[in-house]
């Protein structure tokens, strides 16, 4: 898997995931400069640190447009599979919708984002999306969830990725008919 990638651009990638994580968190950027110094002691070679920096430097706003112009520069489908196959779920979904949005998602990314994301926490707990508790909604979820089943059912992704990039958390059988759509389950296109 990822034959077509250099090291190069891995590490390009790599990159490019840890600085979108920063850009997504306004935890820093809102810190007293001496707090931030201190928080950041002995990490000053750091990604996290360069691009904390630079989002303290040109602002919130303009850094994540800087960030979201780099993944929308992405073009083709392998890249973008690359950037979430080793994402921290736990580190929001800004750089999920990103990548969702962007028009070269492979479906094969759109169904191992989905499962990563539990949809089925939020259908045995809740039986559908529309109706989860803002006290149990971890940054949009749910609302995520409902955009990936959106953009299946109008086709909006590309399928391009071979089987070999089937995640290996995405089930094979729709236990949640008429719910979650097929399309969403492995070897379904």
């Amino acid at each position: 898997m990822y034959e077509n990638l250099s090291e190069k651009r891995k590490q390009e990638l790599d990159t490019l995931r840890e600085w979108a994580v920063c850009a997504g968190n306004e935890y820093y950027f809102s810190m007293a400069q001496s707090d931030f110094d201190k928080h950041m002691e002995g990490c000053k070679d750091e990604e996290f640190f360069k691009a904390y920096s630079r989002q303290r430097k040109i602002g919130m706003e303009e850094f994540a447009n800087e960030i979201s112009r780099q993944i929308t520069s992405i073009h083709n489908s392998e890249e973008l599979h690359y950037l979430l196959e080793s994402y921290n779920y736990d580190d929001g979904n800004w750089t999920i919708t990103q990548c969702i949005n962007h028009p070269y998602c492979d479906i094969r990314t759109a169904r191992m984002v989905y499962w990563l994301l539990n949809p089925d926490y939020f259908y045995d707990n809740y039986a559908d999306l529309e109706h989860v508790p803002d006290s149990d909604i971890y940054e949009g979820t749910p609302k995520l969830l409902k955009f990936i089943e959106e953009k299946v059912l109008s086709d909006g992704f590309v399928h391009s990725l071979t089987s070999e990039y089937e995640d290996v958390e995405v089930p094979s059988s729709n236990e949640y008919k008429n719910r979650i759509p097929d399309s969403l389950f492995a070897g379904k296109d």
